[in-house]
């Protein structure tokens, strides 16, 4: 594909699915970029994994996944099996998510979700956006400030 953007050459290039080397080239091209505009950012530009379960006799039971990064911790997977819901695993998953990514420097914790906004909301989280999907489902941001 030969393209001419903002009066810039004409250039040949192709679009593909990236292999996790360029992967790495994005991300790496990503944080030098961060960090010559954000210099206080620069350190930040590291993602740091949090991986909670709980866990019984039977296994896992409940986890939590998520990062730390730019100072803040988002949310990716909150997961409890159906037999252990409404016993208060979830609430105490996200607890200890906050107080971990709060020892990490996060100010701020963030999710979306399709299903659980009612949960969110009683653990202190606010609603701040919404994005419709198709058949009825869509997904809710949420936000929680980490520092007091």
């Amino acid at each position: 594909m030969t393209v001419s953007a903002g009066g810039k050459p004409d250039m040949a290039y192709d679009i593909l699915v990236a292999t996790p080397v360029q992967a790495d080239a994005v991300e790496q091209g990503f944080a030098a970029f961060v960090s010559a505009q954000h210099p206080g950012l620069a350190d930040e530009s590291a993602d740091v994994p949090m991986r909670l379960v709980i866990s019984d006799a039977t296994g896992v039971i409940a986890g939590l996944l998520g990062k730390v990064f730019w100072q803040g911790l988002e949310i990716e997977v909150l997961w409890v099996a159906e037999t252990h819901r409404g016993c208060g695993l979830g609430q105490r998953l996200l607890q200890r998510a906050e107080a971990e990514a709060r020892a990490l420097g996060a100010t701020v914790a963030y999710l979306r979700t399709a299903q659980a906004a009612g949960f969110y909301k009683r653990c202190g989280y606010r609603h701040c956006g919404y994005l419709p999907r198709p058949l009825g489902t869509g997904l809710h941001s949420f936000y929680k400030e980490l520092v007091d």
